[in-house]
């Protein structure tokens, strides 16, 4: 009886043995127990031949036209593309492109203005006019002045420089401490004395500027402050009336550009001067005063003048203010 008792236990031990190897078999082997997963390929918000901008409505003469994109790096491939004499899309100067981070594309340029066939787009190199003269090497440019002396924020400005020994090849740049350089395009060197450029002012930050002028051999010249990029200078268009006569006040309205508020209007001949009243400031195009004129003022031209008090900016009209006796 007992025999049986421990011959039943000795079974009974056995099977639960078989259950426990048994269930260990059928695990599977650590770090297998995850289905391997697939992530989807990102799709490229621009194609070859996209010309991409800042802004929608973006009036550049000079954007980047997208030339392919690479899926394995994320990458899109650019290049500068330019408008055409017809205000069409485009030329390139150079065959140079560039690959850039898809991410920092599509969040710096936002906006596809245009489409285009880029193996269609031809490379127009400007070609230095035969007729100029170069000044031999070894002898620096310098720069006597710039025209006009001012840019607006956002604008595109064509300048002269003129000065003498400026080279063929001859880069124009601005510069000042902390902001990008800003380079300009299109430079013509048109003689020994004269350059000729545009000038972009794509978000520039208001201030003066040193224009500098490198000839290619490495010599340069700079014009400390030369150039102010911020609200442009009033421009005077018309006067009305254009004369007036002694003992009369005179309603003048002033027309033009760039005016604002509170503005100045004035009249000078040599030393003299006449101060309108009741200057009404109506917008930036407009402004209107009363112009006393006493008895003995000096006859003849007098000069209309429009000065911004707000960065003291003056502009003169150039058909001046006739002043008679009777």
């Amino acid at each position: 009886m007992i025999k049986h008792f421990w011959y039943g236990i000795l079974i009974s031990l056995l099977l639960m043995s078989g259950v426990f190897i048994a269930g260990c078999s059928d695990q599977s082997p650590a770090g297998n127990t995850t289905p391997a997963t697939t992530t989807a390929a990102y799709t490229a918000k621009y194609a070859a031949g996209d010309i991409i901008a800042r802004t929608a409505s973006s009036t550049d003469q000079m954007l980047y036209v997208i030339v392919s994109y690479d899926q394995a790096s994320g990458q899109y491939t650019r290049q500068l593309i330019y408008k055409n004499s017809d205000g069409s899309w485009g030329h390139f100067v150079t065959n140079k492109t560039e690959s850039v981070e898809r991410t920092l594309v599509e969040k710096v340029y936002p906006f596809k203005v245009a489409q285009v066939k880029v193996n269609t787009i031809a490379i127009l190199t400007p070609t230095i006019p035969p007729t100029v003269t170069i000044t031999q090497s070894g002898s620096s440019p310098v720069i006597t002045s710039i025209s006009p002396t001012r840019g607006g924020t956002d604008a595109t400005v064509s300048v002269t420089i003129t000065g003498s020994n400026f080279q063929n090849g001859a880069t124009v740049k601005l510069m000042r401490a902390g902001d990008p350089i800003i380079q300009a395009i299109g430079v013509t060197v048109t003689s020994s004395t004269t350059i000729n450029g545009l000038i972009k002012f794509s978000s520039a930050e208001k201030g003066s500027y040193n224009v500098i002028v490198a000839n290619p051999d490495g010599q340069s010249d700079t014009l400390v402050g030369g150039f102010i990029v911020g609200e442009p200078a009033p421009v005077i268009s018309s006067v009305t009336p254009d004369n007036g006569i002694y003992n009369q006040t005179v309603n003048l309205i002033v027309t033009g550009q760039y005016f604002t508020n509170p503005a100045k209007v004035s009249l000078s001949r040599g030393t003299e001067q006449l101060t309108p009243s009741n200057i009404q400031w109506k917008d930036a195009t407009k402004i209107t005063c009363d112009l006393t004129i006493p008895s003995g003022t000096t006859t003849g031209e007098w000069n209309v003048s429009v000065t911004n008090i707000a960065d003291k900016l003056s502009g003169t009209w150039n058909h001046p203010f006739k002043v008679n006796a009777t």
